[in-house]
C-alpha cells in the first residue's frame, strides 16, 4: 500500500513541493541548545499556564464539541461520535528525555479520556505518536485512522488489525451514515529513529451533517492549503498549527505572519491555533504564537477562538475567550 502511493518516491514519501528539512548553510546544523537547556528568551512560562479540567465523560455526546488538551492533542465530538486527535498524554520515557511539558499544561491524562470512536494520527513524531497513550488506551478506542505506514506501530503494540486503517492523501471512508473523514495533503516531513520519509504525514477534514472541520497537523505553507479550501468550501472550523516554527526548519511549519493567507485559502469561518504552550520546540518565547494570532486576526472576517486546554469549544453556540497567555 505505502509503495502504490504518488507520493512515494521510491525510497521515501516526498512533500508536492521540495522541503528542505533544514534551511540554514549547507554544513550547519539547526541550533537548539536554548530549547534543551532551558536558556531561551521566554521559551518556558514562569507560573503555571491557565488550564480547565473539563470531565470529557459528563459531556453530553450528541454536542458537537471540541476540547484543545494541550499542544496538538484535541478531543472532538461531531454526529454523536467521538473522535481523540494525536494524544500525548504521558510524559514517560523516551519523550521525557527531550520534551518536558509546562505546568499545568498537561493536566490530562489518558485515563481521563472516555471511549473514542475514533482515534486519528496525523504523522510519526514523538510529539503526535505516543506509545504509552496508546498502550493505556487500547481497550477504549473503536477504530485508528493514521497516514500511510504509522499503522504499522498499531501493529506492534496489538493493537486489532480490523481496528487499524492507513489512508493516504485524498483517500475518504464513510464512518457513519452522518460522517465522512477526508486524509489531505500536509507540509512535513516523518522521523522517529532512522526511518526518516518511511511513513507519510497528513492533514485531515471531518464532515458531518453539512459541518466541516479541518485539522491542519504539521505543516509549513504551500499551495496545498488553497485546494482543500477549493475542494471543500464553508470549513466551519480549522483548527490549525501555531507554534514551535523557526527559520532554521522554514518549510516545515506555519508561521504566524502566514496563517491569515492559510485561513484565507481555507474559506474557514472559525479558527483555532494548537501545537503551542505545553512545550518547548523552538526557540521563540512561548507566548509568542498566541500574541501574534491574535494581532493577525483584527479586522478579519474570521472569528479567532482561544480555549484555554481544557476549555471546550460548543460548535453551536457564540463563545467569546479571554487572551489567557497574557
Amino acid at each position: 500500500m505505502v509503495r502504490q502511493s504518488p507520493q512515494w518516491g521510491g525510497k521515501k514519501f516526498h512533500n508536492v513541493h521540495r522541503t528542505p528539512i533544514v534551511t540554514i548553510g549547507k554544513n550547519q546544523h539547526p541550533d537548539t541548545s536554548n530549547i534543551y537547556i532551558g536558556t531561551g528568551k521566554n521559551i518556558r512560562p514562569k507560573k503555571n499556564i491557565p488550564s480547565i479540567k473539563t470531565n470529557l465523560r459528563n459531556l453530553p455526546k450528541n454536542d458537537d464539541i471540541v476540547v484543545w488538551l494541550g499542544h496538538s492533542s484535541v478531543f472532538i465530538q461531531i454526529g454523536g461520535k467521538r473522535f481523540l486527535i494525536d494524544p500525548i498524554l504521558t510524559n514517560k520515557l523516551p519523550t521525557k528525555l527531550f520534551m518536558k511539558p509546562f505546568p499545568g499544561a498537561d493536566i490530562y491524562t489518558p485515563e481521563d479520556i472516555p471511549e473514542v470512536d475514533y482515534l486519528i494520527i496525523t504523522h510519526n513524531h514523538w510529539d503526535h505518536l505516543d506509545y504509552n497513550t496508546a498502550e493505556t488506551l487500547k481497550d477504549s478506542i473503536g477504530t485508528v485512522y493514521c497516514s500511510l505506514g504509522i499503522g504499522e506501530f498499531f501493529s506492534y503494540w496489538d493493537y486489532p488489525e480490523k481496528k487499524i486503517h492507513d489512508m493516504d492523501w485524498n483517500d475518504s471512508v464513510v464512518l457513519d451514515n452522518n460522517i465522512v473523514l477526508h486524509c489531505l495533503p500536509a507540509r512535513h516531513y516523518s522521523r522517529r529513529f532512522s526511518d526518516a520519509g518511511k511513513t507519510l504525514w497528513a492533514s485531515f477534514l471531518i464532515e458531518s451533517r453539512g459541518r466541516r472541520i479541518f485539522i491542519s497537523g504539521d505543516s509549513g505553507y504551500d499551495t496545498h492549503f488553497k485546494a482543500i479550501g477549493e475542494r471543500f468550501p464553508n470549513i466551519d472550523l480549522a483548527i490549525l498549527e501555531n507554534g514551535q516554527y523557526d527559520t532554521q526548519w522554514e518549510f516545515l511549519h506555519t508561521f504566524p505572519s502566514q496563517l491569515p493567507q492559510v485561513i484565507e485559502n481555507l474559506g474557514a469561518r472559525r479558527v483555532m491555533t494548537y501545537h503551542n504552550s505545553k512545550y518547548a520546540l523552538a526557540n521563540h518565547a512561548w507566548t509568542e504564537p498566541m500574541e501574534l494570532i491574535f494581532l493577525h486576526s483584527q479586522g478579519k472576517p474570521w472569528i479567532l477562538l482561544t480555549p484555554r486546554i481544557g476549555e471546550p469549544v460548543l460548535l453551536d453556540s457564540h463563545q467569546e475567550f479571554a487572551p489567557w497567555w497574557r
